[in-house]
């Protein structure tokens, strides 16, 4: 009875010993997550405050109107806005705050462009889905994925160019373990990145994109599949087609 004690005890304690790092392991992946996730955003950021130099350097104040004024100050603040809500980030859904500032940034850049042009101010639609980076999508596109199926999904001018000749979107791509992927195959962890720029008021392209199985068997951007992993991505920019290169959005 005594050793049979004894045994008990020793599993107690391996198995209190395991609990331990079991715990201690899910904390150090979700500091891992968490920080990733905060990069993903930051580079958003950074690429709107580039978006808003270059607009500086086409559209100076002095050639805006009113209204261009108005426009260019909506982008001035999300930006200011985004860059703040980053540093706010404390769990991965807080980057969904980040991000539809970030839509709502790029769509005023769009509206100053449409107004310098004398062009009517475009009715504001999702971001690409290809790349959220883009800005705003124009249209929508029919897209096929190999040995997943055809959608139709927004796309940017660019993009939507490319596909009509037969090329690759340029796709945003970040590090998910080992393998660099389209940010909709990363599984649960980039949930809210997508969720905050298709979330809401996507209508029916955001059922269009929630339903579309990424090439490592979750929903884009891990919606709606709890068995799809959820750690190990790392922001790792745009890149050309499939392959790495530069990306480029439209402006």
């Amino acid at each position: 009875m005594l050793w049979l004690l004894a045994a008990l005890g020793c599993g107690g304690v391996v198995l209190a010993g395991r609990y331990g790092w079991d715990r201690r392991a899910a904390r150090r992946g979700d500091a891992e997550e968490l920080e990733q996730i905060r990069k993903l955003a930051d580079e958003d950021v950074t690429l709107l405050g580039e978006e808003l130099q270059r607009l500086d350097a086409h559209a100076p104040g002095q050639a805006l109107d009113a209204d261009g004024r108005a426009d260019y100050q909506v982008a001035l603040d999300a930006y200011e806005a985004a860059q703040k809500a980053v540093k706010g980030i404390r769990k991965s859904a807080d980057i969904t705050a980040v991000t539809d500032t970030l839509a709502t940034g790029r769509y005023a850049i769009v509206c100053v462009h449409a107004r310098v042009r004398g062009e009517p101010v475009p009715v504001r639609r999702v971001p690409c889905f290809f790349n959220p980076q883009h800005g705003p999508s124009t249209t929508d596109v029919v897209w096929t994925q190999p040995k997943v199926g055809t959608r139709t999904v927004p796309a940017c001018a660019q993009d939507a160019a490319r596909i009509r000749a037969g090329d690759e979107p340029e796709v945003r791509f970040v590090q998910f373990h080992s393998r660099r992927v389209p940010y909709w195959e990363a599984g649960t962890a980039v949930a809210p990145y997508g969720m905050g720029y298709f979330g809401a008021g996507a209508g029916a392209s955001y059922v269009a994109l929630s339903s579309f199985e990424g090439q490592g068997g979750g929903a884009v951007a891990g919606w709606g599949d709890p068995g799809t992993q959820s750690g190990g991505f790392d922001a790792g920019g745009m890149d050309g087609g499939w392959g790495d290169g530069g990306g480029g959005g439209d402006g």
